[in-house]
């Protein structure tokens, strides 16, 4: 399949991870991919790679809580490419050892985590919109989390930031889709991402896939082809909707036991 053939597709936190799985994908279809990361090197790796391989991308530094970065990614796609056709807000996290339970949580990382989750994902489509009106329509696909319709012991910013862009996605669709421009999100579960193999134990992995209606845990792969689907034309009547991807965990209630 060629699906994204003389696409030009940003994607935020594209170096590693889902990112990166995603990054892969789109290009494997042909689209022509700006390379969005704050690790400049594992950017330019990657780039390098997929260049060899014949892959059409730029790698760029990109820090998601500074606005001023934001803008210089757009003007960089223009620059290299004179349109933007999809965008992909990937990026996104926090500090598990700020973003505790309502009562603990440092108050003070608030705008920090909103910036780099919302905030990022607000302005980058902001920015990105009137470019696609003027060629005519395109697409952005957020990545949320099951944190954002779930709740948890913990990240409670995280979980709250992403509910935010749950919402913001149906705001997008509503208000650009009679100007040709479509906007889904991806609310992934436990990914085995270098980051989650970093962060969770093998006991806490063992929980969520004890809770899985699959036998096995998502890999980044497996949001990619999703993303990678809601960006494509195959979804052209898809607007507003959030695609979760987490194996059943969040489909039933807690009586029930999987084995």
């Amino acid at each position: 399949m060629n699906r994204f053939e003389n696409k030009v597709v940003i994607i935020t936190g594209a170096a590693s991870g889902i990112g990166e799985a995603t990054t892969r994908r789109i290009v494997s279809e042909g689209g022509k991919v700006i390379i969005a990361d704050h690790s400049k090197e594992k950017a330019e790796q990657l780039a390098a790679e997929l260049t060899q391989s014949g892959a059409d991308v730029r790698p760029i530094y990109f820090s998601a809580t500074e606005l001023q970065s934001c803008k210089e990614l757009i003007d960089f796609a223009m620059k290299e490419y004179g349109q933007v056709d999809i965008l992909i807000n990937n990026v996104g996290g926090t500090d598990p050892k700020r973003d505790l339970g309502i009562e603990k949580l440092d108050i003070n990382y608030f705008d920090e985590v909103f910036h780099l989750n919302l905030c990022c994902t607000m302005y980058l489509s902001q920015q990105v919109i009137p470019i696609m009106v003027a060629h005519g329509g395109g697409n952005i696909v957020n990545v949320a989390s099951i944190s954002g319709m779930t709740a948890d012991a913990n990240g409670t910013l995280y979980g709250a930031s992403k509910a935010g862009v749950i919402n913001l996605t149906k705001y997008i669709a509503t208000q650009l889709g009679k100007k040709n421009i479509r906007c889904n999100a991806v609310a992934p579960g436990l990914i085995l991402t270098p980051a989650a193999l970093d962060n969770l134990n093998e006991d806490v992995r063992n929980i969520f896939l004890g809770q899985c209606a699959t036998p096995y845990l998502g890999e980044p792969e497996d949001v990619a082809a999703t993303i990678a689907f809601l960006a494509s034309n195959d979804a052209r009547y898809i607007t507003g909707q959030t695609i979760v991807v987490d194996g059943g965990l969040t489909t039933h209630n807690p009586t029930v036991e999987l084995s």
